[in-house]
């Protein structure tokens, strides 16, 4: 058997075994990655929910139904599945330099966006800044989980989707900008160009990973044949049906409200800023609970969570409902990043795992094309809720697919050298 296939076996074999506890406090160099990579988070955040917070004005400015408008989504999404490659090379060659040519990509599309005024250079633009969310996602997600303790590994997954979240929320709050005319909607794209003013930072301080070596690497196929497919695949199928029913009910938020409901924008952006935000307090609940009971009992309880809310959203009316609906859909979903973030990168070894991250991240882009597709083909004919109510009964099939996998708290993801431990046993590498 050759090394290659040894060390992905003994990874395998290493997914199944206890954990001895793990230190929950974070040491200075948890608190720096977090730091960095949650200032990666906002700027890319904000950029990535533009395009759902200005739906409303796009689609009247481009003349465009929302049936149109989903499809264009769908389109957008299909070019984003090209930021595996940043994914593939990050296992080649680290994940530092693709995930800082990642976040200069995304300021160059938004850029485009807010400077050349036609729907073709939106879509192609747009299409740019979605194939640098999917590398920025997966790739910091893989280098918090590789430089952080065990202990605190989720949680720190979880810091970074906090700083997600007041990047989204800073969108909304600059969204009445939108409303001074026309196409002032494009001022909101110009400032995610302002990120670029701490790439120097970025480029200074942001560490390369532990646990990455420069070693002949696993093709992703080759170690899917060896073992790994049996944790892929469901992994890749929660992923796929929660993004068929997420991607749509999300970007279709503010369009419910304002253009079906007839809700004025200042109102309803209100109600999102203050019921999203308190329920995005599910990202910190959500790494403690994965990092203390584990991943699988907090990835089933938010993704029930998140169903409940999310489909409650579309099918009822009465603001307060609306408002109860908002803060589920936002806590379940925020409660499943850092627990299905740290699992999706502790199930496969080193040399695959940015490889691995990313291609569920495209089986997740294909089911959000999926759900915007569906959608293409419904909403004109049965209406907005019924189609993400449909979508919605896949989450149940997720759910189902958690169970299939094993537990993962308190792995250790960063390589060592062989030292003598207990009885003289060598310590078996993460890699």
């Amino acid at each position: 058997m050759s090394t290659s296939l040894a060390i992905c076996h003994l990874s395998i074999a290493r997914i199944v075994l206890p954990s001895k506890p793990q230190a929950s406090t974070f040491r200075p160099s948890d608190r720096r990655i977090v730091f960095l990579t949650s200032v990666i988070g906002f700027v890319a955040a904000y950029a990535a929910s533009q395009m759902a917070h200005t739906l409303p004005f796009v689609r009247l400015d481009f003349g465009l139904t929302e049936g149109q408008m989903s499809l264009l989504f769908a389109g957008i999404r299909t070019a984003s599945l090209l930021g595996v490659l940043f994914a593939m090379t990050a296992d080649r060659t680290g994940r530092r330099k693709p995930l800082l040519a990642a976040f200069a990509l995304m300021s160059l599309g938004s850029l485009l966006t807010a400077f050349i005024p036609t729907l073709i250079v939106f879509a192609v633009s747009q299409a740019l800044v979605r194939i640098s969310i999917v590398a920025i996602a997966s790739l910091s997600i893989v280098l918090i989980a590789e430089e952080l303790a065990p202990g605190v590994r989720a949680f720190g997954i979880g810091l970074f989707g906090l700083a997600g979240s007041l990047g989204v929320g800073l969108g909304l709050l600059l969204l009445p900008m939108a409303e001074a005319s026309e196409d002032a909607w494009r001022i909101l794209f110009a400032f995610s160009t302002l990120g670029l003013l701490l790439f120097p930072l970025l480029a200074r301080f942001l560490p390369e990973s532990r646990a990455f070596s420069e070693a002949p690497t696993i093709p992703f196929t080759k170690a899917l044949g060896m073992g790994l497919s049996k944790h892929f695949w469901p992994l890749a199928g929660v992923a796929f049906f929660v993004a068929a029913f997420s991607s749509p009910a999300f970007d279709f938020v503010l369009e419910r409200l304002i253009n079906d409901l007839s809700w004025e924008s200042g109102a309803a952006r209100f109600l999102l800023i203050v019921f999203s935000g308190i329920g995005a307090v599910g990202l910190l609940i959500g790494g403690k609970l994965a990092d203390r009971i584990g991943r699988k009992p907090t990835t089933i309880a938010a993704l029930s969570i998140g169903l409940i809310g999310g489909v409650g959203f579309y099918l009822l009316d009465s603001g307060w409902f609306l408002a109860g609906s908002i803060f589920l859909a936002t806590f379940g979903a925020t409660m499943l990043t850092p627990s299905f973030g740290a699992q999706r990168s502790e199930l496969f070894p080193t040399r695959v795992r940015a490889t691995a991250s990313a291609w569920i991240t495209n089986v997740a882009i294909v089911g959000s094309i999926s759900g915007f597709a569906t959608g293409a083909i419904l909403i004109d004919r049965v209406g907005l809720a019924t189609t993400v109510a449909t979508l919605g009964a896949g989450v149940l099939i997720s759910i189902f697919l958690v169970t299939r996998l094993p537990e993962t708290r308190g792995m250790d993801l960063v390589r060592r050298k062989a030292v003598p431990t207990g009885a003289n046993r060598p310590t078996p590498p993460a890699g």
